[in-house]
């Protein structure tokens, strides 16, 4: 998904998709059957894509956790993981419940996995779905403003169908308070640490303010906004102070894959801030494995990279400079460190072999390229590499 900030549907167009609505008004029968017909052709598109996160274990252990939170609704609510690097979960009018492996990357233990969960189910068991679309008279209006919102997200076009029959687009600020009780108030019965919540709420909120992003593709990012949604549960809170499950090394385990995908996801989108905000400042490289810190190496030379392009960023054209060459001397510390705690992952290899060559070392350049060569034998992977080695060969012999 984009990350840019959401486009405004202009005022006009949705007076006149309400307009054009409202002479076709239809009952709740129809209104209801149109709903469904319009989620199961989304869901088939979900399910004939690249989108779903084939992980039996994973989705069978989301699945578990709905299941004690919502009891009364087995068979009822379907949970399964979707590729998607971005914090966001949704649900559908059939009980479908779709999950942003991005959003595991940012959450810690079980408890928080469940307060997401837990809103979500809510949206189903209140018929918030239904209640959306009647109350702008006509499931058509739905359609039009929800594709006009998705194009503004940059939704994946496998999704966009689904936008305005779903939990994605954001539903008014009553019923998502209505959702964060509702999902409050399952966590409680199930017997889950009650501060899940707001803690991952509070990193939401940390990170679209170091990514200078106001509004964008992130679950409730502004029905209503992240600091009313963690003032929201941290009241529920104080209300039942008691300390619950959180079941932290379940979460990890069985979560893993799916973290190392959407971080690598981050990583392919070139987005550097994020990696070192993530694996930096909210420290959740320990929670991974020991290669893993080679996203954080690629983070700071990403970020060092894009230093001169600051967008929103206000410092000064000397600060900027400062910063790019404190991360472009820390990306490499990093990469060092890799080697040491993961000296068979190869890519760290050619990355390091590309900053000593960029630095005039191209003897130390020359025997990384070659370990990552020994490392990784696959001829398509490794063509640059073995161009450089042949470079260098030739300018090292005497």
């Amino acid at each position: 998904m984009s990350m840019a900030s959401m486009n405004v549907i202009p005022a006009a167009v949705i007076l006149l998709a309400l307009q054009a609505g409202s002479a076709h008004a239809l009952d709740e029968q129809e209104q209801r059957a149109r709903i469904e017909f319009e989620t199961k052709k989304g869901e088939y598109q979900i399910e004939h894509s690249e989108l779903l996160f084939k992980d039996s274990e994973l989705n069978a252990y989301l699945q578990e956790v709905t299941d004690r939170l919502f009891p009364d609704m087995k068979d009822k609510l379907h949970v399964r993981a979707i590729r998607d690097p971005n914090f966001n979960a949704f649900a559908v009018a059939t009980g479908g419940v779709y999950f942003n492996t991005g959003t595991l990357l940012r959450l810690d233990d079980e408890s928080q996995l469940a307060s997401v969960l837990g809103h979500e189910g809510t949206h189903y068991t209140g018929d918030h779905m239904y209640r959306s679309v009647h109350a702008a008279k006509s499931a058509s209006v739905i359609t039009l403003i929800g594709g006009f919102a998705a194009a503004g997200f940059g939704i994946p076009p496998e999704l966009v169908g689904l936008v305005g029959y779903s939990s994605m687009m954001g539903f008014s600020r009553g019923y998502e308070r209505e959702a964060d009780r509702g999902g409050f108030d399952r966590m409680s019965q199930a017997g889950y640490d009650l501060r899940g919540g707001a803690l991952a709420f509070e990193r939401l909120d940390r990170e679209l303010t170091v990514r200078y992003i106001d509004r964008g593709p992130y679950f409730f990012a502004s029905h209503p906004n992240v600091k009313e949604r963690v003032t929201n549960l941290t009241e529920f809170g104080g209300e039942s102070p008691s300390e619950g499950e959180k079941d932290t090394d379940r979460y990890l385990a069985v979560t893993l894959r799916a973290r190392l995908d959407a971080l690598a996801q981050i990583h392919r989108g070139g987005d550097g801030r994020t990696l070192v905000f993530l694996l930096e400042d909210e420290k959740l490289l320990k929670s991974l494995p020991p290669e893993s810190r080679y996203y954080l190496a690629e983070g700071f030379r990403l970020r060092a990279e894009k230093a001169k392009r600051p967008g929103k960023d206000k410092r000064s054209a000397q600060e900027i400079e400062v910063q790019r060459a404190s991360d472009a001397a820390r990306a490499v510390q990093e990469y060092e460190l890799t080697l040491e705690q993961a000296p068979e992952f190869a890519p760290t290899y050619e990355a390091l072999a590309m900053s000593h060559y960029r630095s005039g070392d191209k003897s130390r350049a020359l025997e990384l390229f070659q370990r990552y060569v020994e490392l990784n034998p696959d001829q398509k992977q490794t063509g640059y590499a073995r161009q450089y080695i042949e470079l260098l060969s030739k300018e090292l012999t005497p």
